[in-house]
């Protein structure tokens, strides 16, 4: 081997190493796959203009967020990285956005804790289509 084909060798090699080391290429957990979750949000009988909402795994995974906006989750990926949501039971909470000086908040707060929330369960076969009905305040 020439000493030119060994140098290219080694520049080529560290710099893959290197690249791995710094985190290029597949790095993070691998995701399960996930299918698309549709969902309505309902406050007093009519649609929650805006809130957040949280897909908690009943037992190990990862979880889900989105937001809801007019009544609708728009937005829900596992793991902020992947669109829907991984197969599995999930205890759902629903609690406002950050609330700016002077807001009000509309979600109660029992909403937003994972032993008063909802449960969902998503399944392959679907349509996991839910609805999560509020009521207070």
């Amino acid at each position: 081997m020439s000493f030119l084909r060994f140098r290219c060798t080694i520049t080529f090699a560290s710099v893959m190493l290197f690249g791995s080391l710094l985190g290029c290429g597949n790095s993070g957990p691998q995701l399960p796959p996930t299918v698309p979750v549709t969902a309505k949000v309902i406050l007093n009988g009519k649609p929650l203009m805006e809130a957040e909402i949280t897909f908690s795994p009943v037992s190990s995974g990862p979880s889900s967020n989105g937001q809801v906006i007019q009544g609708e989750v728009v937005n829900l990926q596992t793991n902020a990285q992947k669109p829907g949501v991984a197969l599995g039971e999930y205890k759902v909470t629903i609690y406002d956005q950050p609330v700016e000086f002077g807001g009000r908040e509309l979600v109660p707060d029992k909403y937003g804790r994972l032993n008063d929330g909802f449960v969902a369960t998503v399944t392959e076969d679907g349509p996991n289509e839910f609805t999560f009905a509020l009521t207070g305040h």
